[in-house]
């Protein structure tokens, strides 16, 4: 399997047998609305079900409505911050009378200012812990050092059991070369196949 191409939905021959060692680290890969954050989200579940400790972030959309802000989750502590949204939700995001800034390797969203230094605070204070949620690294971390691109170092750090990245297919080569080592897995988000999926996930990362 070529080191971008998840297998179908489901995991790579390397998440076969036996539980991988600490510090693994998987990936959770999709387009745009194939329901990655709803995979983490089943995935935080399922894991804490087992008892075990899950920290990290998740991104997400503040409300149902499809033109909602964004906003990160602290996982272990459940606080939230707004992330911005794209440029052409600008009414949306402006309801929110924060400020706000762009860059110019993501060109159609804008941030609020403060998000990434406090997501990256959350980070690093997010080890040791049994899971690992980084949702999502992207172009401003892997290409451009800037985001959370703190994560990046978390990740080699290794100080948890398994940590799960979203990351778009694209990027995939460039989260290994980041992380300076092979990924232990990957998986492919399928909005029709969400609880399924993150039971196996959760299986393959703890048995």
């Amino acid at each position: 399997m070529g080191r971008n191409a998840p297998s179908d939905k489901v995991v790579s021959s390397d998440l076969e047998g036996s539980k991988s060692p600490r510090g693994a680290v998987y990936a959770l890969t999709g387009e745009h609305g194939s329901g990655k954050t709803s995979v983490c989200t089943q995935v935080t579940a399922g894991a804490r079900a087992r008892g075990l400790d899950v920290a990290g972030i998740i991104t997400s959309r503040s409300g149902p409505e499809p033109d909602a802000p964004r906003e990160v989750m602290d996982v272990r502590s459940g606080s939230r911050r707004l992330f911005g949204a794209r440029t052409a939700k600008t009414a949306a995001v402006d309801a929110h009378n924060a400020d706000f800034t762009f860059d110019p390797l993501t060109p159609r969203w804008k941030y609020e200012s403060e998000v990434f230094t406090w997501a990256s605070e959350v980070l690093s204070n997010a080890t040791p812990c049994d899971l690992l949620l980084v949702d999502e690294v992207g172009p401003l971390e892997l290409l451009g050092g800037r985001g959370w691109a703190s994560a990046l170092d978390v990740l080699r750090k290794g100080d948890f059991q398994a940590a799960l990245v979203v990351c778009r297919p694209r990027l995939m080569d460039a989260l290994e070369d980041a992380i300076q080592r092979p990924l232990a897995g990957s998986f492919e988000a399928d909005l029709e196949k969400i609880d399924g999926l993150s039971a196996l996930m959760v299986g393959a990362m703890f048995e």
